[in-house]
């Protein structure tokens, strides 16, 4: 994509070629009589970094288009093992056991109490029952139950039925 712009003081041709969402560059010439270029240009994704070259008068810029750095949302099991970093493997193990790691699972109890979330937060535990559907809040719970009760608060601790999602 080529095109030009006539200014005041000079002539500045810009040759745009570049993959991506938006682009934004902003440039003022470095000679007297300063001009200015604005260039948006809109296509569907970023694939890689190309260059963008501005030409203006004796001035020649260039500038790399690059990607912004997005950060990866961590997996469920992740964001486990990192509240439960002295037993990562069996914690994960309890939620697949407990959940199947589905942070919308829920179970009535014969006692009309009720198991949610990933690690089923039982509502004795006082916690807003819609806030165990999140999996950050539940595993904040969970760790608060961790450290007050231990392992065995956790009914697939107890009956073993977590070893079979040990790795």
């Amino acid at each position: 994509m080529s095109f030009t712009i006539k200014t005041k003081t000079k002539l500045v041709v810009a040759r745009v070629k570049f993959i991506g969402f938006r682009l934004f560059l902003v440039t003022l010439g470095g000679v007297i009589g300063a001009s200015g270029v604005f260039v948006s240009y809109e296509a569907p994704k970023l694939i890689q970094s190309e260059t963008v070259t501005f030409y203006n008068a004796p001035l020649v810029q260039t500038v790399e288009a690059k990607a912004p750095e997005i950060e990866k949302e961590k997996t469920i099991e992740e964001k486990i093992a990192d509240t439960f970093p002295e037993n990562p493997s069996i914690m994960i193990a309890v939620a697949k056991a407990e959940s199947g790691l589905n942070p919308l699972a829920t179970n009535r109890n014969k006692n009309g109490t009720r198991d949610i979330g990933l690690m089923m937060i039982n509502s004795v535990h006082g916690d807003d029952d819609l806030d165990m559907f999140d999996v950050d809040k539940n595993l904040k719970a969970a760790r608060k139950i961790y450290d007050s009760q231990g392992i065995t608060a956790w009914a697939a601790f107890n009956n073993n039925s977590y070893k079979q999602f040990l790795k």
